[in-house]
């Protein structure tokens, strides 16, 4: 793949796996129906956003 096709097929696969097409991109190497699968990155994903949601986050909010 050249420079210029890579964004839309890289587009196509994160669809893909965010769930919001049900087709794999044309050329994607898994076939990802396996439901553990998805249940773990499902998982990493909302332990993502749990990480990086302010009441978890050490960091301070100054609010002048």
């Amino acid at each position: 793949m050249t420079g210029m096709f890579r964004i839309p097929y890289l587009q196509r696969v994160m669809e893909y796996l965010a769930g919001e097409i049900d087709a794999p991109p044309e050329g994607f190497p898994v076939a990802l129906t396996n439901f553990q699968f998805w249940g773990l990155w499902w998982c990493i994903l909302v332990g993502v956003i749990y990480i990086f949601s302010g009441q978890s986050s050490k960091f301070i909010y100054i609010d002048f």
